[in-house]
Order: C-alpha cells, then structure tokens, then sequence
C-alpha cells in the first residue's frame, strides 16, 4: 500500500472499519502519519457520525446505529440504567444509575476504550431520584474538550433568585476539570427565565458553550477563560413548535419546522445586533402528506439533518423511523427505524466516534463496582461495534499484561545490586 498514489490510499482507509484502522494505526509505521494527519482523522470520522437512543428518564437499553448506512443499528443493554449528559470530540459524558442511592459519573472514548470516573456535582450529590431513576429537575450541564491541551471541563449551571431582588436571577458556575468540582468567579444576573426546552444539550460552538433561555436569549461560558455573558436575542416571528437548537458549520442555528417546510435560521451579526436570519428552507419530503402520531427534529450539524416520525408497528415492525437530509446533496438520503423499546421522552443525540484522547483518561480499571464496569464496556462495544464479551477480552488481557509487568518491575527492585 505504500506505493499506491496518496488519494488512493484515503479512498481505501475511509472504507476500513474503526477496528481495523485503529491495528493498522499500531502496527504500520508507514500509515501511522497518514492517519494520524488531522484532516484525515475529521473526514474518517465525519463518515461515521452516528446516533445514540436513551431513555430521557435513563434506561438499560441503548441503541446506535451510523448515518448513511440503515442495516447498521446495533442494540445493547447495561446491568446499570444511563443517562446520556453530553458529548464533545468522541467522547461521552454519562451518568449511571443503581437504584436510588448509587449514582455514577463517568468520561468515556469507546474506541480508545480509556475512561475516567469523576465525582459528582454539588446539584447531583444533592438532588433526588426520582421513580424513574432520573434526577428531579437537573440543572444545566455541558461538556467541553480543547484540542489543543488535550483537556476536558464539565460546567453546571446553578442558578438561584435574588433575595433581596426577586425580579432578578443570579447563574453560578460549577466546573470540574478532572480532580474536584469549584465555582468560577464569574456569576450572570438577570432576569429570570427557564432554559429553552428546545435545546437538548448545550451547543459548543467558537470555544464557548451556550445554553438557550426561554426568552429568546443565551447564557454563553468560556470554559477556558471561564467567563460568562448573557446575549440578547429575540426568537424569529415565526417559530414553530418543532425547533431545534444546534451548531451550524459556523453559526449557532435554529431548525424549525412544520409539515410542510423545514426553516434554518443562523445567528448573525448585523451592524453590531445579533439577530437570527433565515438561510435555508428545505422541503419536509419525510412527511409528504402522512400524518404520523408524532415526528420531530432530532439534530442538525450543518451537514446533515435528521428527523424521526411515527409509524403503525404492525406494517412496518419498529415504532418510528428516522430520515437523514443531507444539504451537500440537498435530497433524503437515509431512513432506518427507531426499536419499539425505545420511549416517546427519548434522547437522541448525534455522536461522531473519535481516536482523540484527553490527558486523564485511562483504560486501567481501579477498585470499581461489577455492574459498572460491565455497563460501561457495553457502551463501548456498542459504539465501535465489539460485542462486550470482546472489549471485556480486551481490558482482562491487558489486565494480565500490567500485572507481569509489575511482576517484573518487583523482580529488578529485590534483585541485589
């Protein structure tokens, strides 16, 4: 393959698996540059942007299957029900569940199979549980990885009402960055307003995370310099009830859609007045006349657009299907079904695998429950397509590995010198 021109090399490893990539990548020093070489890592990785399905109120029972490819929806099921808090750079933030007094939060990259366990928050040590295992009224949360120092930040918004001004709320923010969870310097007062349901996950977009408030405005903080600042914008007139909001390419977005029109909205600067213009109207061909019990925008990344819809089980043997829009070639491309175990309060969130690692995350496992560590190896077998039985090979062999290399270790230590 060495000698093979370079365009042929990228058409033949785009279309390699992860596994084998990922062997390639270890044992070839020749393609270890190729696809080490920060384009290449985007473009293969773009490719395999997927979806990962969760109870809103946290399940045993996650599916994933990559867009583009409808045969490819692979299911699992955890000794441990998980919540799915965030994503950032391949790497997921999860929070697992066992019964009403064991709560776990985790980082995890399913494909370099390294992970981290983290403390919980002021909110989470402090919250209940409820029935249905989800915490009662979670507060705000985003994730944040910089590439550049290879470093990760977990901010919560705690937000409380002014004692001596009711009319105003104050936002505090909870950060941990891998040893301990503190409180930055910086608080936002204003008027109250709950964070905008059409927003299911923080957008991290220049830096900075943005949280969407029900009046139209946006809590933005930078995790690097820590600062925070509310941004005054109005929703457009016309909003619908099926809205979004995401990143686009380069702007924060808003989809909003009817049944007949999908509307795409970017945040831009006009003469120093941040206002949400209409860029984009894409015809709603998913529905083309059917009226299903329920659909709904489900993510947007600036390439693609994805909804779910409803349909009759019997005819179709799934729940709800869903369709992938891709704006490149400006047509429906994919539709692949949603499993009939998965709840209408479902998440669902756009996940694209990566071989980036942050500083902290290990693959070592310390003195951790059973059930946890099974739950999270069949996450990870789920993502990159191992079965857990496999990733659980994986992590025993490399077990045995570490235990004869501090074997060794000892053994140079009592030798006399």
């Amino acid at each position: 393959m060495d000698r093979l021109p370079g365009h042929l090399i990228d058409k033949i490893l785009l279309g390699t698996d992860p596994k084998s990539l990922w062997k390639m990548r270890c044992t070839n020093r020749s393609l270890q540059s190729h696809i080490c070489d920060p384009w290449f890592e985007s473009e293969y990785f773009s490719r395999r942007s997927g979806l990962l399905h969760v109870s809103s109120y946290g399940s045993n029972m996650l599916c994933y299957h990559t867009l583009g490819d409808s045969r490819s929806v692979r299911k699992t099921k955890t000794l441990m029900e998980c919540q799915i808090l965030d994503s950032c750079s391949g790497l997921l933030l999860l929070y697992f569940i066992n019964g009403t007094t064991q709560r776990s939060l985790c980082i995890v990259n399913p494909l370099t199979k390294k992970f981290r366990f983290l403390n919980l928050s002021t909110f989470m040590r402090l919250a209940r549980v409820c029935k249905r295992k989800r915490v009662v009224s979670p507060s705000p949360l985003g994730f944040a990885v910089n590439q550049t120092t290879r470093s990760f930040k977990i901010i919560h918004i705690n937000r409380k009402t002014e004692v001596e001004n009711p009319g105003k709320s104050s936002y505090r923010f909870e950060i941990n960055s891998g040893n301990s969870w503190r409180y930055s310097k910086t608080t936002i007062t204003s008027c109250p307003s709950n964070f905008s349901t059409l927003m299911k996950k923080p957008v991290y977009l220049d830096g900075s995370l943005h949280w969407l408030r029900n009046d139209g405005s946006i809590v933005a903080f930078n995790p690097e310099t820590e600062q925070a600042r509310l941004i005054p914008v109005e929703f457009p007139q016309e909003l619908h009830s099926r809205t979004l909001f995401a990143a686009g390419e380069s702007n924060l977005t808003l989809i909003s859609a009817t049944e007949e029109v999908i509307y795409v909205y970017a945040l831009e600067d006009i003469l120093s007045d941040l206002k949400w213009v209409l860029v984009k109207q894409i015809k709603n061909g998913v529905l083309d006349g059917k009226r299903p019990g329920y659909w709904n925008v489900e993510a947007y990344d600036g390439k693609c657009l994805v909804l779910s819809e409803g349909r009759r089980k019997i005819q179709y043997g799934a729940d709800r299907m869903v369709h992938v829009y891709d704006l490149s070639a400006n047509k429906w491309l994919v539709k692949s079904s949603i499993p009939g175990w998965c709840d209408a309060n479902q998440d669902i969130f756009q996940f694209t695998p990566s071989s980036y690692s942050v500083v902290g995350l290990s693959a070592e496992i310390l003195a951790c429950d059973d059930n946890l560590i099974s739950s999270l190896r069949s996450i990870m077998g789920l993502i990159d397509g191992i079965s857990s039985e496999k990733v659980e090979k994986h992590f025993r062999k490399r077990s045995l590995e570490e235990e004869e290399e501090n074997k060794l270790v000892l053994l140079k230590k009592m030798k006399p010198s």
